[in-house]
């Protein structure tokens, strides 16, 4: 907890106690006026300052509720609004899917365009080579992956099928990205450590992440694996809101 926390959090408190306090004193002064004017008065004791006393006395109790819940919601509230307005987003892979992908961010409106990064590269049949500052990839909040159906490898079933799956390009730079931002092991042990987390998004077609080495990013936190592109935007929205604030945040 931060020191602009830790103030906030006993500017709270100290302002429960004192309302508490209030209604505690009000509810007293009540009883203790209804029991004095009980004999002369019996009506109004009855049926106005004992019934009140009570009413405040309940209210205690209630306001701890109705304020935890409100205090919860506001926390919400503050984590989505931080999560869309200041998560920073590089999408990188195939051009055309890393296209398709920030059109539709920018149409959403719900992110800041300034933070969203779009590294892609246009492979074609004569260059298939991605080229990236895998070191920078850490600065971001969320690293989505995006591979094409284009140029995938073709493997041969036992029972005589063929299965497309990744190809040595496309996995090296899923491999380089993982050794960047954290494979499942890594970035398990910043968790218990407490470090700072990239989210990681990979947009790819059915059942091309095949080997051991291609399917580590369903073991990793903080990670999805997408084939539709329409539920991304779904979970875009809940990465950056789910993952914690960086210690700089």
């Amino acid at each position: 907890m931060n020191q602009k926390s830790t103030q906030h959090f006993f500017k709270r408190y100290a302002t429960q106690i004192w309302i508490c306090i209030g209604l505690a004193c009000a509810a007293a002064l009540l009883l203790i006026g209804g029991l004095l004017i009980n004999n002369e008065c019996e009506d109004i004791a009855n049926q106005f300052l004992f019934p009140l006393s009570y009413t405040l006395i309940a209210l205690i109790p209630t306001y701890f509720v109705v304020d935890t819940i409100g205090s919860n919601w506001m926390k919400l509230k503050e984590r989505i609004d931080h999560g869309l307005r200041n998560r920073t987003i590089l999408l990188i892979g195939d051009k055309a899917e890393c296209d398709n992908v920030e059109a539709q961010l920018h149409y959403s409106k719900l992110l800041n365009k300034d933070n969203i990064t779009n590294q892609s590269t246009n492979i074609t049949p004569d260059n298939q080579e991605y080229n990236y500052n895998y070191e920078q990839f850490t600065k971001y909040d969320l690293v989505i992956l995006c591979f094409s159906n284009k140029f995938l490898d073709s493997k041969i079933l036992s029972d005589g099928r063929k299965k497309r799956i990744l190809n040595e390009k496309q996995t090296d730079l899923l491999l380089h990205t993982l050794d960047s931002i954290g494979n499942s092991g890594t970035t398990k042990e910043a968790i218990e450590s407490q470090q700072d987390i990239t989210g990681l998004i990979t947009l790819c077609p059915p059942g091309s992440l095949d080997t051991d080495e291609q399917r580590d990013p369903f073991k990793r936190p903080f990670t999805v694996v997408v084939n539709q592109i329409g539920r991304m935007m779904t979970d875009i929205f809940s990465l950056l809101t789910t993952l914690p604030p960086r210690n700089g945040d």
